[in-house]
Parts: C-alpha cells; structure tokens; sequence
C-alpha cells in the first residue's frame, strides 16, 4: 500500500524541482538572440499551415511542430511566446513526466526525485527548451506516452491505452525515432498479455489485437491526420507514400548543412556517454550577413550558445545500464528491465549509424540515461555509512558543474571572462578566420557560414 506521506512529500518535491526548471528555463529568456532555427521554424510553421508547403527548414521529419508553433504564432504573435512557447512548456512539462515515469519503473520516489532533478539541471535539457525548434518534443511525448500505459496497467481502463497511442502518436509526428520507445513499451506489454492470458489463447489474441490498434494502427492515424494541410494541395496517399520515402532517404542521409563556421566534431552518438561532449550553436545577428551593410565584428554579432554535458550525469550512464541490467535479469526486475531497454531500443540505433548524429538527438535518449543514473547513485550511496551525506555531495557536485554550464546554454558564457576565454573564444576564432576567408575570396561573411545574405537575424521573426 502506497504511504500517503511519501506520497505528499514525493509530490511537494517533484513540484519544487518543476518550479526550478521554470525558473531555469525562463530566465532572462527574453533578452535571448533569435536564431536561425527560431526563424526558419516560424517561416516552416506559417507555409505549411498557410500554403501546405514544407520547408524552408528539416522539410524531412514530420509536421507537427508546424502546427503547434503555427497556434503559437496566431495567439501570442511573432515573439518569444509565439516562437519558443510550444518547446518551452513542453520542456518544463517533462520534469515532472520523468519523475513520475522514474517512480513507476523503480517504485521509489526519492530515485525519481533525483532523477528529475538531474533532467532539470542538464545544460542540453536548457538549451532545447528554449528555442522553438522539435527535439524536446522527442523527450516529452514518449514520455507522456509511457506514464499513461502505466495508468492503464492501474486501472484496466483502455482509455488510458488510447490516450498512450495518440501521445505516441505526436511523438512520430515530431520525429520518427519516437518508434523506437513505442516498439519497447509495445513490446512489455505484449509480454505482459502473454503471461497474464495464463495459456488462454483467446484472451492472449484479444489482448493483442487491442495492443495493436491502439500502439499501432492509432499512432499511425494520429501521423497522417498531421499531413492535412499538404493534403490540401490535392496530393493522393499514393503520393505521400513517395514523400515518406524521400523523407525518410533524406534523414537517412543527412549530414549537416554546410559549411559549418567551426570545427565539427561532436557529432556522433556513441561517443555522447564515453567522453564530454557539447552542442555548438552559434546566434548571428542579420547586419554581418549583408554586405550591403556596415557590420560589427563576429565577436560582436554573435551569441554563442554552448550545450555542455555534464560529466557527473553522462560519464556514469553505461556503468549505470549495466547495473540495471544486471540487477533487473538477477532479480526479474520488471521495472529496470524496461529502462534498460527504452534506453537500449532508444540509444544503440543512434551509436550505430554511420552519419553525423548531432547531441541535439540525445534529448530522445536523454530521459532514460538520467533514471538510469539516478538509481545507480542512489544504490551505491544508500551502502555508504553516511549515505544522506553521500548523496548530497554528489548533488551538490552536480549542482556546482551545472552553474557555469547553464551560463553557457543561455548564451551568458561571453559575458563571463573564464567562460569566455576557456569555452567560447575558440569558437569565435574558428569564425573570424572563416571570414576573413571569405572576405579574401570577395564574399559576405554568411557566404562563409553557407547562408545567404539577411538569412536570419536579431530582429523577431
């Protein structure tokens, strides 16, 4: 029976965590550059809705990000609301999903206060939820998707179930790797329907057919209800078959738009939990890319936003995976089992392919890799002789690595003279020899950055 006062006090410190991560992820937001992602998303949201045209921008994944910021756009106008609204509540949505979502696959409330707790304070998590571009959607759709299968295993209610399908859903509508968490929860559930039909093969068909309409053919539904608009240019189904396979060609085969104005080099998956990582985005004001235009200096037109994994959280991931998996099959631990595999089915397609995965995807992974360490931190400092002490030194390490790495994800690092000089200076030289190239070979600066002239800028879109 569940104790109602760790129910309390499970439900005070998940809502102080969600009050942080507003603070975190509102904070000076305003005075944040428009970047070229903020921009195209804004010009894609209004063509697809307004002409049922995909495009300017990632053309290849789904549509639903247009629609929503499309709604955004029309109710809040053109600015901050407008633009990044849509990813910044669904960023702040998804620490409370993954502590209720943690506290279901351990059964403990302090792994899963923890567990968002580090979701809440990773720099990538920051970064994403503040601009108007998909890939939060990747964290909180699956995620949101997984808590209701839970409240249909509660209550029996098939409700649950289909509300699990449609989440589902407009996770594929975001981006096509929400599959991934879809197959493995699809998966314990069938298993859990064959062990549960106690060798009645009538009931064991049922429940899959049910499983299979509502994870499979609802999802499937709720993706092509997201393709109306370009249906109403009076294309077929046939012919949206042909764009899903261009699309799905031109993911599969994606490998950055170029040039970059730096050295990319953290673009592939498995190297996320071996060695630090970080996310290069760099915010260029519309003056320097005009020749036409008198125009500052890179350093001056330039805000660079720098998402920094944290190595207290990411370095401790696959030890943490091979824990849980070891505990889960020694012990039949349903639960860890689980999270082993969403990270597994999540992860290992990204670490195996062979093109650029840029850390922005990690946000798909990211959810179940912070469970994951939240329980391995969690079991190893509860054998310590002071375990409490234990585990507020790590949090308070966590914490402290965190600052400067916020700092960074906001865009403040050039503000800050260590930050500046230790993070982000390299990057601005990178840019400056990238112009002054340009400048050698008579082209505008957004020439050498492969942009064309007043692409994007510091104005609102």
């Amino acid at each position: 029976m569940t104790n109602p006062l760790a129910t309390r006090r499970f439900a005070l410190g998940l809502i102080l965590i969600t009050g942080l991560s507003v603070v975190l992820n509102l904070a000076l937001i305003g005075s944040q550059p428009v970047s070229v992602d903020d921009m195209s998303v804004a010009l894609s949201a209004i063509n697809y809705l307004e002409n049922g045209q995909l495009g300017p921008t990632m053309w290849n994944h789904p549509c639903l990000r247009n629609i929503l910021v499309y709604g955004t756009l029309r109710l809040f106008g053109s600015g901050v609301a407008g633009v990044k609204g849509v990813s910044l509540v669904l960023g702040i949505l998804c620490t409370p999903l993954v502590g209720l979502v943690a506290r279901r696959i351990f059964g403990n409330g302090r792994i899963a206060l923890l567990a968002a707790f580090l979701w809440t304070l990773d720099a990538l998590v920051i970064e994403f939820t503040r601009q108007g571009i998909n890939d939060i959607y990747l964290a909180f759709f699956p995620l949101a998707a997984i808590l209701l299968c839970y409240r249909f295993r509660d209550s029996g209610n098939h409700l649950w179930l289909l509300g699990s399908g449609v989440l589902f859903g407009l996770g594929l509508a975001s981006k096509l790797s929400s599959l991934l968490p879809l197959a493995a929860t699809l998966a314990l559930l069938a298993w859990l329907q064959a062990r549960e039909s106690r060798g009645d093969l009538r009931r064991l068909l049922a429940g899959w057919f049910q499983l299979a309409v509502l994870l499979l053919l609802v999802p499937v539904l709720v993706y092509l209800l997201t393709f109306l608009p370009w249906f109403s240019r009076g294309y077929s189904l046939a012919e949206w078959g042909d764009l899903q396979r261009s699309m799905l060609l031109e993911t599969s085969q994606h490998v950055g738009y170029r040039p970059k104005p730096w050295h990319d080099t953290d673009n592939r998956a498995w190297k996320w939990f071996v060695t630090p990582s970080v996310f290069v985005d760099p915010f260029v004001n519309i003056d320097i890319l005009d020749p036409a235009v008198e125009h500052p200096s890179i350093e001056e037109g330039t805000t660079v936003v720098l998402g920094y994994a944290n190595p207290l959280v990411w370095l401790l991931v696959l030890p943490a995976l091979f824990i849980t998996l070891r505990r889960g099959v020694r012990e039949r631990d349903e639960g860890r089992l689980y999270l082993a595999g969403l990270f597994l089915v999540a992860y290992l397609p990204l670490a195996a392919t062979w093109r650029p995965i840029w850390m922005n995807t990690a946000l798909s992974v990211l959810p179940y890799a912070v469970m994951l360490v939240a329980g391995l931190v969690w079991s190893v400092t509860e054998r310590l002789p002071r375990p409490r002490l234990a585990l507020g030194a790590y949090l308070a390490a966590v914490a402290l690595v965190a600052a400067p790495l916020y700092l960074l994800a906001i865009g403040k690092g050039m503000r800050i003279p260590v930050l500046k000089e230790h993070f982000v200076d390299k990057y601005l030289v990178e840019m400056k020899e990238r112009e002054a190239d340009a400048a050698g070979k008579g082209l505008s600066p957004g020439a050498a950055m492969g942009l064309p002239p007043r692409h994007f800028g510091n104005s609102k879109p």
